[in-house]
């Protein structure tokens, strides 16, 4: 994924400051690609150097001045040009599961506390999309009047809550092999 593209589909909805765009990542696409706040700075200027979007400056009074960015038509027309590009196949790497792949050479309670850590990631992930995600998802669509568009990120949360699912149901199988192992070996 390219942050410009995640930037110009959040600034699509309404202009933002750097500080509300990084705000609404953490609400929303944060659980599939991640940006700390130095990178969208440097990505929105480098966005507006293209053309992308535009800038303004807000001053306020007693408080520092804000710039707000918003979308230009050629931003529009480059987020366009990019959903339409076919997306990249994600290439799998994920150091837990060369762990378990090897976890034959392991201590299982070490292998076991790998998966314990695992599990309770997911799992968490699971409650925040359950019960935080949901009604953020209903609130942004009242905020920006993308009611249309939720649709759309619903399928995104749908998606995070079957991953996390299986995530932890895969977890407590490997656990049970695991534990298994460590009895025969013990």
């Amino acid at each position: 994924m390219s942050l410009p593209h995640a930037l110009l589909g959040l600034l699509s909805y309404r202009p933002a400051t750097g500080y509300e765009l990084k705000a609404a990542f953490e609400q929303s696409i944060h659980f599939f690609w991640n940006a700390t706040l130095p990178q969208i700075y440097r990505t929105l200027n480098q966005m507006r150097e293209r053309g992308w979007v535009a800038v303004t400056v807000e001053h306020q009074e007693g408080r520092p001045s804000r710039k707000v960015y918003r979308v230009t038509e050629a931003g529009r027309e480059e987020l366009r040009r990019w959903l339409a590009a076919p997306p990249e196949i994600p290439q799998p790497r994920d150091p837990l599961l060369v762990k378990v792949f090897f976890g034959r050479q392991a201590d299982p309670a070490v292998l076991a506390a790998h998966l314990k850590m695992w599990r309770a990631h997911y799992a968490g992930l699971l409650r925040r999309y359950e019960e935080e995600i949901a009604p953020l998802i209903h609130h942004y669509a009242v905020l920006t009047g993308a009611r249309e568009d939720a649709r759309y990120w619903s399928l995104t949360l749908e998606f995070g809550r079957r991953f996390a699912r299986m995530a932890v149901d895969w977890c407590d199988a490997a656990l049970a092999v695991v534990m298994q192992e460590g009895k025969a070996h013990g």
